[in-house]
């Protein structure tokens, strides 16, 4: 019916132009979105109210990839990484009930997280910033409340934050002997960072990793991806699935094609692009026939949406 009212408007010169429901006027608002078959609620400035008001089926590859996991590997804990204000654990659930450890480090986030997590069983959250070592940087912090980014700058300027890195977060909280199947991180940029802190864990449980890969942030901190995502093949990790940055399922490709893989890295950019950054999946090569189960799905649920 929308598309029939579109097309009808587009013929005599009209057009139909959604409007964000978000802005930086209502941050000390609180509003309440249908993540599934739940309510989060989020601070009125965060974008993720109108993402999904207006695509109801946001993250739900996440979703999906959780329940495939979870055939192999029933009752597998779940690391959400930038767990936000809980919207994406309230993915998983809406698919599969499993074990979930949210992480999360900027405080506003963490009190909307804390209230969120409360229809859910088997959640373990935990307040912390992650990165590739344990040090104290000199940050300014931008999106406060809806997608925390850290920008390093010279000391004496912004604020301390203390980072920590997964492996150690995981042996200190007594939870690294779990089996880790599925690691999601979105972390405005510091993915990569956070994936070089956590290789005593990507080389012992190989979990499935899905993040967010975003140049434009990872340029902004000076942080360089690629090298970080081809080291992953040292650890036998082989077969990247990328998602574009609506969630729609673009292409699977072998981790040893560097050359395309550079090529796909320089197309995103935030204000040349049509495609502004990607989500990424990436399968150890235990995993063939889960990845190729996974790829399948997703092709098929693309066209569905065609």
């Amino acid at each position: 019916m929308r598309k029939l009212i579109r097309n009808l408007m587009n013929k005599v010169g009209y057009d139909v132009i959604k409007v964000n429901v978000h802005s930086d006027s209502k941050a000390k608002k609180i509003s309440t979105v249908k993540v599934g078959n739940y309510l989060v609620d989020m601070p009125g400035n965060n974008p993720l109210i109108s993402n999904y008001k207006y695509t109801p089926d946001a993250n739900s590859q996440l979703g999906r990839l959780a329940s495939v996991v979870a055939e192999k590997y029933p009752g597998n804990t779940v690391i959400d990484i930038g767990a936000n204000v809980g919207d994406t654990i309230a993915v998983i659930k809406n698919h599969v009930d499993l074990p979930v450890i949210g992480i999360e480090g900027d405080p506003v986030s963490y009190k909307f997280l804390e209230k969120n997590i409360q229809p859910f069983t088997g959640i373990t959250l935990i307040k912390e910033f992650l990165g590739d070592k344990k040090e104290t940087l000199h940050v300014e912090m931008g999106k406060d409340g809806w997608n925390n980014t850290l920008i390093p700058t010279e000391k004496g300027t912004g604020k301390d934050v203390t980072l920590r890195t997964l492996d150690e977060v995981l042996e200190q909280q007594n939870l690294s002997g779990q089996t880790i199947k599925l690691l999601k991180i979105d972390t405005e940029g510091f993915d990569t960072i956070i994936l070089r802190g956590s290789f005593d864990l990507l080389q012992k449980q190989k979990p499935i990793l899905y993040f967010e890969y975003n140049r434009s942030n990872m340029d902004a901190i000076h942080e360089d991806g690629l090298s970080t995502l081809f080291s992953l093949q040292q650890f036998g990790y082989n077969t990247l699935v990328f998602f574009d940055n609506k969630g729609r399922y673009m292409l699977s490709i072998p981790l040893s094609q560097k050359e395309l893989i550079t090529e796909i890295h320089n197309y995103a950019d935030e204000s040349k692009s049509q495609v502004a950054y990607y989500d990424v999946c990436l399968f150890h090569e235990s995993d063939q026939e889960l990845s190729e189960k996974f790829i399948k799905g997703e092709i098929l649920y693309a066209k569905s949406k065609a």
